[in-house]
This record gives structure tokens, C-alpha cells and sequence, in this order.
């Protein structure tokens, strides 16, 4: 009976402690995923890769979805991959909301690659400067070249459509 009670008890713990670690995941799929394309202060940028096509309805025919999120981790840093759980999002372009949960999405390092597609990313974004936002249309690792390939376009500029 003894054995049974402290195994209960040791049971209890680990399930209050792992309740109390503060950090709650959720349970459903992210509401994005994308690139974290600027940051400021505890916001960031993201922007998804996949354009959704609105040429049939009048639309634009290359939209990138695009929200700031504030209550953003520390320890995202520009050119990241990442999965954001949000709730209601501003209706402006783009869109601010407040992330619930974010998770940084592994980065990947060819074999003979210096860089991971994260820092790969952040050194273009680097290099372009501090202008208007934009999107992640590809990004490859060339491995003849041994350098990555990294195209952006423009989405909010007047001339982005």
C-alpha cells in the first residue's frame, strides 16, 4: 500500500510540475507559418512563403500573407521559420495580433553549407536594408556555387502586386 501511495504522489508531482513550467502548447495546428521577416522590440514580422492567388476574383495574383505579432520570445531572430498560435488579427495590411504561442521551426544546413537557411536569410535581409517589407519567394542552397540563392519581392511598396 506504501509503494502505491509514494508511486501516486511521485505521478502527481511530475504532472503539477510540467503544468507549472509556464509554457502551454496548444493543441491545435498554428494559425501561421511562415519567416520572420523584421522585428521590433517584442514584435515580429511574418510573412508567409506561399502566395495565395486572388486573380480570379479581381485580386492580386502573388498575396503574401503578412501580421505583426506582438508578445513575441526572445529568442526569435530574423530570417527564422516559425509556427504562431493567434487569436483575432487587426484588419489592416498587414495584420497585427498577439501571438499565444510561437515555435521556431528547425532550420536546415546542407552538408557543405556555412550558413543554416535561417542565418542565410537574415544576412539578405541585412544586405537589402531597413525599407519596406518583404516577402520570401525562394530560397535554395546552391551546392556547385556553395552559396544560397535567396529571392524576396517587394509587398509593400506601390509598385508590389
Amino acid at each position: 500500500m506504501k509503494k502505491y501511495f509514494l508511486i501516486t504522489v511521485l505521478l502527481l508531482f511530475i504532472v503539477i510540475s510540467s503544468a507549472c513550467s509556464g509554457e502551454i502548447i496548444p493543441a491545435e495546428d498554428p494559425g501561421m507559418t511562415g519567416y520572420v521577416m523584421q522585428k521590433d522590440n517584442n514584435r515580429i514580422l511574418v510573412i508567409d512563403s506561399k502566395p495565395q492567388d486572388f486573380s480570379s476574383s479581381g485580386g492580386v495574383s502573388e498575396f503574401y500573407n503578412a501580421i505583426w505579432f506582438s508578445n513575441s520570445p526572445d529568442e526569435v531572430k530574423i530570417g527564422d521559420k516559425v509556427a504562431v498560435w493567434f487569436d483575432a488579427v487587426a484588419e489592416s495590411y498587414p495584420g497585427q495580433s498577439e501571438a499565444i504561442y510561437v515555435e521556431i521551426i528547425d532550420s536546415i544546413k546542407p552538408g557543405d553549407a556555412i550558413l543554416t537557411e535561417a542565418q542565410a536569410l537574415n544576412r539578405a535581409l541585412e544586405a537589402r536594408g531597413n525599407g519596406s517589407a518583404a516577402a520570401l519567394q525562394s530560397i535554395y542552397y546552391n551546392s556547385d556555387q556553395k552559396q544560397w540563392e535567396v529571392s524576396l519581392k517587394e509587398i509593400l511598396s506601390e509598385d508590389a502586386a
